[in-house]
């Protein structure tokens, strides 16, 4: 097999792999159904000819050769999640009670969270039995919180009792609650107390930290600093540059998810909305699918997305569809079917307005006739395309609701152009399949059986839009696993979920990335951890790093997932990875003010080196003791770091780091591993978990 033919095949299984599993679920087999009934002929030559979302979706679903064979499957898909049962919920309480008079209030604790999460809740201000049962719950474990003396949570249980409850209940909360706002204040003087004496307090269930942008908040760019600006060039697009000079440590990102998702397996043990870690949860009020940290969190999601998503995630599930699939949903169901419209309609426009300024630019060389022509058939075009009069919208005014309604996403890539006929296919397949099951969750009106509504086409068109934008663009969130025995060595990243950040998409790539990120709940944070001078590029990494792949392997990964051939310095220059810059020294940077030139110290014996760019003779001496002086704090700061002192391993290690990209230039071993000394320390701020027990 040929090299190209190899990175095609690979770029193939990536690009699948965003869509869905080829290892689970019946999604696969429902794709391999659909292709072995229609050949590659119909999609080559019917469903390949087509330009536009909404025609793709229309095509699959009107044509006679497919839309018989995809209805037929798809009108199987039904509702399916894991609903309450007060049995269990009941015998969960009985089984904590138990725990609590033998004083083992971890394993009450848990037994409670069951018991609460299982728990049936009609919501109704008149109580019923089940109602009653979740108070019951809530009440047994705001009493083992207070004995663990986290009392804080034991608040947010009493609140959660938000419905009315018989006398002597309420009479028991209202004491429960005096008694935990008495015992709060009281904690807190003590903690200040012993934070004064240079303690710290260990929480593993810590809320988001939020760290200031510096240099303010942008102007345009919502939660991107101002020293951020975009640039749009032919060769890397939109992309950040510094609009002023970077210093190591800035904060230039700070940004919440204009949508995320949990990955399923953490479910139990992280808040499906904000991702933090769950110490006394809540449930959803249909289905014990997920858990909520509090009723904040657990009322935002039910007022939105998770309303519809609800009775379908076990179905979701099944299918094998991949987490990007399921962002992609939630793009939808978090702005309900009106500010789709008004998204698909703004889609629409946008991509009009593309077309028509590349259009001017092939017209310039048209005859008067030709340029009639197009004319006319951009008015056709354009009459057929989407608008709010082709949909079935309530009134004029819901519609104008939804101006707000956060369009960025749909301006960041998607490579179209490059797009096979067969991957279109299938990504519009899933669209399709999560319409319909939008269609069983009353999330569509006036649906129809015979032919697709414009809602529904709207809406599917949608889903495949974002089913594209997303494989480029969504970034993981992870948290910070720290071992029992160490803060930093033996620490682990763990994949949360994902989610869409407008802003920090622009950030393009680099092998050797002049940024960290981290996660605080939901959201990213970016800080740089070298310095940058007003115009350069500020690049992150998408995963593989110049120090621990080579080249070949680097360019592999990143055509085959992302579908571009990098061309930063570690790739143009073929920098060594970790093992071979054993022994290989940096370039020092020359002296002679405004020169660039690089200098490479140990060819002769004596420290003066001609420049080949100013041709002065250079004296590298005190380059080579400064560069010495960084090493030795190096040293430091990773000993700081060993002894569990990262604020104090930050400030030693940013030194260093500032004069050596002041007198020399990379790459060179010491100085890589204090940057990625510096990011894990500066991500020890943001999530991380310590197991205290098993």
């Amino acid at each position: 097999m040929e090299k190209s033919d190899e990175i095609e095949v690979y770029r193939r299984v990536c690009s699948s792999e965003t869509i869905y599993s080829g290892k689970r679920g019946f999604f696969k087999d429902f794709i391999e159904s659909i292709r072995n009934s229609v050949h590659n002929s119909w999609i080559d030559n019917v469903f390949g000819v087509l330009s536009r979302d909404d025609e793709r979706v229309r095509c699959v679903l009107t044509d006679s050769k497919i839309k018989h064979i995809v209805s037929g499957i798809l009108s199987r898909v039904k509702p399916l999640f894991r609903d309450k049962d007060d049995k269990i919920s009941t015998s969960k309480r009985l089984e904590g009670c138990k725990l609590i008079n033998a004083n083992d209030y971890e394993k009450a604790l848990l037994c409670f969270s069951q018991a609460v999460l299982r728990a049936p809740y009609a919501g109704k201000i008149k109580p019923s039995k089940e109602d009653l049962n979740l108070g019951l719950a809530l009440l047994a474990r705001a009493e083992a919180l207070m004995a663990l003396r986290e009392y804080e949570f034991a608040i947010s249980d009493l609140e959660a009792i938000d419905f009315d409850l018989p006398k002597n209940l309420r009479e028991q909360l209202e004491r429960k609650l005096q008694e935990c706002y008495r015992l709060v204040e009281e904690s807190k003087k003590s903690i200040d107390t012993y934070r004064s004496n240079g303690g710290e307090v260990k929480n593993n269930y810590r809320k988001p930290v939020f760290p200031e942008l510096t240099g303010g908040l942008h102007r345009s760019l919502p939660g991107i600093s101002n020293l951020v600006e975009i640039q749009e060039t032919i060769e890397a697009g939109k992309h950040a540059v510094a609009a002023d000079d970077v210093k190591i440590g800035d904060v230039i990102a700070h940004e919440a998810p204009l949508a995320s998702c949990l990955l399923p397996e953490y479910y139990g043990t992280h808040c499906h909305h904000c991702f933090v870690r769950l110490r006394a949860p809540l449930g959803c009020s249909v289905c014990s699918s997920v858990a909520f940290c509090g009723k904040k969190c657990r009322d935002e999601a039910l007022q939105t997305y998770h309303k519809y998503e609800c009775k379908l995630l076990v179905l979701l599930i099944g299918s094998g569809m991949s987490i990007l699939s399921m962002l992609t949903l939630r793009m939808v169901t978090q702005v309900g079917l009106q500010g789709c419209l008004q998204l698909f309609q703004r889609v629409c426009e946008k991509d009009s307005a593309v077309n028509n300024v590349n259009s001017e630019k092939c017209q310039s060389n048209l005859s008067k006739s030709s340029k009639r022509r197009l004319r006319k058939k951009k008015l056709k075009e354009s009459s057929q395309q989407a608008s709010p009069d082709h949909f079935s919208v309530k009134s004029e005014e819901e519609f104008n609701k939804r101006e707000n309604v956060d369009d960025r996403a749909y301006d960041l890539v998607t490579l179209d152009s490059k797009r096979t006929n067969l991957d279109f296919f299938e990504r519009t397949l899933m669209a399709i399949f999560l319409v319909k099951c939008l269609q069983r969750v009353d999330f569509l009106e006036n649906t129809s059986q015979d032919s697709p509504t414009g809602n529904e086409v709207a809406v599917a068109a949608l889903l495949l839009r974002n089913l594209q934008l997303l494989q480029f663009n969504a970034h993981e969130i992870f948290e910070t696993r720290v071992s029992n025995e160490h803060r930093f060595r033996g620490s682990k990243t763990v994949y949360l979920g994902v989610a869409i950040y407008p802003g920090v998409a622009r950030f393009n790539h680099d092998c050797y990335p002049a940024v960290t990120r981290y996660f605080s709940g939901r959201d990213i944070v970016i800080k740089a951890t070298r310095p940058l001078t007003k115009g350069q590029v500020i690049a992150e990494n998408y995963g593989p790093i110049f120090t621990k792949r080579n080249f070949k392997e680097r360019q592999r990964n990143l055509e085959g997932r992302y579908w571009f051939k990098c061309t930063c310095d570690p790739c143009k220059q073929d920098w060594p990875t970790f093992e071979e810059l054993i022994n290989c020294s940096p370039k020092i940077r020359c002296t002679t003010e405004n020169c660039k030139g690089l200098l490479l110290q140990g060819i002769h014996s004596s420290n003066l080196v001609k420049c080949t760019s100013c041709k002065k003779k250079i004296n590298l001496e005190s380059s080579i003791i400064s560069l010495s002086y960084c090493e030795e704090n190096y040293s430091q700061g990773l000993a700081s770091m060993e002894q569990e002192n990262p604020d104090e391993a930050i400030e030693k290690i940013t030194k260093a780091l500032d004069k050596f990209h002041r007198i020399a230039s990379p790459p060179h071993r010491e100085t890589h591993l204090a940057e990625i000394a510096l990011a894990a320390c500066m991500a020890d701020s943001g999530n991380r978990w310590r197991p205290t027990f098993t």
